[in-house]
């Protein structure tokens, strides 16, 4: 009976695969995309494990649940235990599109703090309408039977008995194994990283668009009361925030002189082009003279402006009004 592996990219997932490989278990893996674009080795690892990979996005049905998590946050914004719960969904909806018989991944029983204890994975199988058909290798052994493994497509002494938050035992099976590429071993979920957190408490707080969320991830933000600015930190950042802000915002750049990238979520703001232009002030060494050329680009438009500068006194051109507003 063919399984369907949870892929994130990391190490525990990927030597959950392999373990159910090695008996000969017919694997397709599906990797669930963050609609803030975090990066991931799934790809890779797919090509290692020599499976095929489908892809997913979660969806605005995660963005709800981050705004609304009926089992509540972890330390900052992390809804763990509804993530988990719309992955098991949604990786049910990818079983039957495929024919696999069960969910397989890489959770160790007390890993994290709420997710993986086995109280919170009986609770999250039986939410996801997945009771007795989630494998986990890693831990199989400490967990109570499956399905497959009652049925025989898993061989349960084949399987592991890990627990805690060391991974050594998983590094040292990734060697046993022969992994070309090791992965992280703890790559994390940028939802508990503490420099997301303002960003992400504005993100709910505000009721924010589902469009906007990738763009949590680069630039410098800021918010003055309902108006959020983005300003890029580079040219790499520049180039990521002008890919994105077609479909949710508007955004303008310096033509022909060096500076940042100025960047407005929807709603914009009536006074776009005194922040604009202050933003330049703040963030630029050497700056024309007014009026000065930017380009705008606005959903499929792009297209040249020319902006004056606010006034000396105008605390657009304050860098200490900029501080005062940061979000990280």
């Amino acid at each position: 009976m063919k399984g369907l592996l949870l892929l994130s990219g990391g190490l525990d997932s990927s030597l959950a695969g392999k373990l159910l490989l090695e008996q000969g278990v017919e694997l397709v893996a599906l990797h669930l995309e963050s609609p803030f674009g975090c990066d991931t080795s799934a790809d890779d690892m797919a090509r290692e494990l020599r499976i095929p990979l489908i892809r997913r996005p979660k969806g605005d049905r995660f963005i709800e649940i981050l705004k609304h998590p009926a089992h509540g946050y972890g330390s900052v914004k992390n809804p763990c235990v509804d993530c988990r719960i719309l992955m098991f969904t949604l990786g049910r909806e990818v079983m039957q599109e495929t024919g696999a018989g069960f969910l397989v991944t890489g959770e160790v029983v007390g890993q994290r703090p709420l997710s993986q204890k086995k109280q919170a994975m009986t609770l999250i199988d039986r939410e996801a309408g997945m009771e007795g058909q989630v494998v986990r290798p890693l831990s199989a052994r400490i967990l109570p039977e499956t399905h497959p493994e009652k049925r025989g497509w898993v061989d349960r002494k084949r399987l592991m008995s890990l627990s805690g938050r060391s991974r050594k035992p998983q590094l040292a099976l990734a060697r046993t194994f022969g992994f070309s590429r090791v992965p992280s071993p703890a790559g994390g979920c940028l939802l508990t990283d503490d420099n997301f957190r303002e960003r992400l408490d504005d993100f709910v707080r505000f009721d924010e668009a589902p469009a906007v969320a990738p763009l949590l991830r680069f630039g410098r933000h800021y918010r003055f009361d309902d108006t959020w600015v983005v300003v890029g930190r580079d040219v790499a950042d520049n180039a990521r925030l002008d890919a994105l802000i077609p479909d949710c915002g508007m955004g303008f750049h310096p033509s022909g002189f060096n500076g940042p990238g100025v960047f407005f979520p929807d709603p914009l703001p009536p006074n776009m082009e005194e922040i604009a232009t202050g933003a330049l002030h703040v963030f630029t060494k050497d700056i024309p003279e007014d009026p000065l050329p930017l380009d705008a680009v606005h959903g499929e438009e792009r297209y040249r402006v020319f902006f004056s500068s606010p006034g000396e006194d105008s605390p657009w051109r304050d860098p200490a009004h900029w501080r005062a507003h940061w979000r990280h």
